[in-house]
């Protein structure tokens, strides 16, 4: 927690010093090996704010931080000690300060991501925190593995130039709140997004999956979009498994599906392909049936790309019509079974849930 402020003084001071807690552990010092011990007697100094007492080889001073512990600053006494000494007060004091502010702008960033705002408490944010109403943007929720170094930091040197907030939501999960420019639609939002999460994955060696919401026109409507990149990275969990991005904007017919009440995908299910008949095609098949799909229906482009030679890809579509009763290879078929399909996968996730 200490580690900015300690380089910071490190720049500054070349002696001894540190900083104790109101039982005397040192949580911050010049010397590494110091910190996690304690200064005896620290209790005696009796030290009131603004008081520099003088105790053996050091100099010691208050921290006052409003709502937190009682902090001690020391300094190993000489020419100058007390102008050094002070500075370290006032650069602690403003550190714990500011750590006080972001708590509280975090908290409000949260709030209206999740809606949970007062009456009067947008108005009141938007001021304190000089927010710009009026801009148009979106959000992008990441969920990421454990990673050594900070995500939130990593985003900032991706985008050093732009407005955007980011809002830690948890261990693993944050929300990036991106400002768009008049012109910058949701082809620039899913470039930017892709460019931040292969920048993140590639740095810092750590899976990431990113869910794209909806472009607002005003901040007071920003929570619209934190709600629809949640939906997308729950939908892109279901049916876009080999794509470590979901775009609101783009889902599809997955949105329909997991907005669709459970009967009624039952039914559909029980009367197009059923369950039965995709347990006889086997995994070869069906990922040969999906990237049939993500080329068109275009037989040669699929061989191609999944090294086959074209009769093979053949029987295995005329295969798969044997089965259930549709031609891959029309264009109304190949809808039905990628329907019926995704819906087996959503009821099959949910069934897993119980």
């Amino acid at each position: 927690m200490f580690g900015t402020l300690k380089k910071k003084l490190l720049l500054s001071i070349d002696r001894d010093f540190g900083i104790a807690d109101s039982n005397g552990r040192i949580v911050l010092c010049s010397d590494d090996s110091l910190e996690g011990s304690y200064i005896k007697d620290i209790e005696t100094l009796d030290l009131q704010p603004g008081e520099l007492i003088v105790s053996g080889d050091f100099m010691y001073s208050a921290v006052v931080v409003p709502g937190k512990l009682d902090y001690v600053a020391y300094l190993k006494a000489g020419n100058g000690g007390e102008n050094l000494l002070r500075m370290i007060v006032l650069f602690t004091e403003t550190f714990f300060n500011n750590m006080v502010e972001d708590d509280d702008e975090s908290g409000f960033y949260r709030k209206i991501l999740f809606n949970k705002l007062e009456p009067g408490e947008m108005e009141e944010g938007i001021e304190k925190h000089r927010i710009r109403d009026r801009a148009r943007r979106a959000v992008i929720v990441l969920q990421y593995s454990e990673a050594d170094y900070s995500v939130s930091e990593m985003i900032r040197n991706i985008f050093p130039e732009e407005n955007g907030l980011i809002v830690e939501l948890g261990r693993g999960r944050l929300a990036y709140i991106m400002e768009l420019k008049d012109e910058e639609g949701v082809t620039v939002l899913g470039r930017k997004c892709r460019s931040m999460v292969d920048t993140i994955e590639e740095e810092l060696m750590v899976s990431v999956q990113a869910g794209i919401g909806n472009i607002v026109e005003n901040f007071g409507t920003i929570h619209m979009s934190c709600t629809n990149a949640e939906l997308a990275l729950s939908v892109g969990d279901i049916f876009e498994y080999e794509n470590n991005i979901s775009d609101y904007n783009t889902l599809g017919i997955g949105k329909l599906i997991y907005t669709s009440d459970r009967k009624v995908l039952e039914d559909f299910l029980d009367e197009s392909v059923s369950r039965k008949t995709f347990e006889l095609l086997d995994d070869e098949i069906i990922k040969t049936v999906q990237s049939f799909f993500k080329n068109n229906l275009n037989i040669s482009e699929t061989a191609r790309q999944m090294y086959l030679h074209r009769n093979t890809l053949v029987y295995r579509i005329e295969k798969v019509m044997k089965i259930t009763g549709l031609d891959l290879r029309n264009f109304d078929d190949a809808v039905s079974f990628k329907a019926a399909y995704m819906v087996k996968c959503y009821i099959d996730k949910l069934n897993q849930e119980r």
